[in-house]
């Protein structure tokens, strides 16, 4: 009995989402590393890093008002010339308070944030359509010396 109640709590204790049966949606994109010289007050063009490391996740909907979602990833991408740059990414659906007709007016964010040489958030808020299939996003920091170190969300290869 006592393990009956324990698995009953534990089923009471996912997200509304999933107990009202609402899809995940699945995010597949890609994720790309660069640098960029911007020593002496003009930028030159970006030079790439890695290229098109695959990323997919899976973010389930939140249902009431007031109710959100999260997925992460951690990527660790080779810089051009040599060096890394380590890359947590943040996705989260919300459901607003406001929300009418059981979430009517969820939106979306992503959210890189870039350590190492490159110490940088960067953050969008999207309605479904600019989210989905992978929200679109650069993220950059830049160094002491003028360069640039950054990520880009993409939805094709390079």
């Amino acid at each position: 009995m006592k393990n009956l109640i324990l698995i009953s709590l534990a089923l009471l204790a996912q997200p509304i989402a999933a107990a009202v049966g609402e899809p995940e949606l699945e995010l597949k994109g890609y994720i790309s590393a660069w640098s960029q010289d911007c020593a002496g007050g003009a930028c030159q063009l970006p030079k790439p890093g890695e290229r098109n490391r695959p990323v997919t996740l899976r973010l389930g909907m939140p249902a009431a008002p007031g109710e959100a979602a999260a997925a992460h990833a951690e990527e660790t991408l080779a810089l051009p010339g040599g060096g890394e740059l380590p890359a947590d990414i943040n996705f989260f659906a919300i459901c607003p308070y406001a929300g009418k007709d059981n979430c009517a007016g969820r939106y979306f964010q992503a959210q890189v944030s870039l350590s190492g040489r490159a110490g940088a958030f960067c953050a969008v808020s999207l309605n479904a359509a600019d989210f989905a299939p992978f929200p679109v996003l650069m993220c950059a920091g830049i160094a002491p010396d003028g360069r640039r170190f950054g990520v880009t969300l993409h939805r094709q290869p390079l």
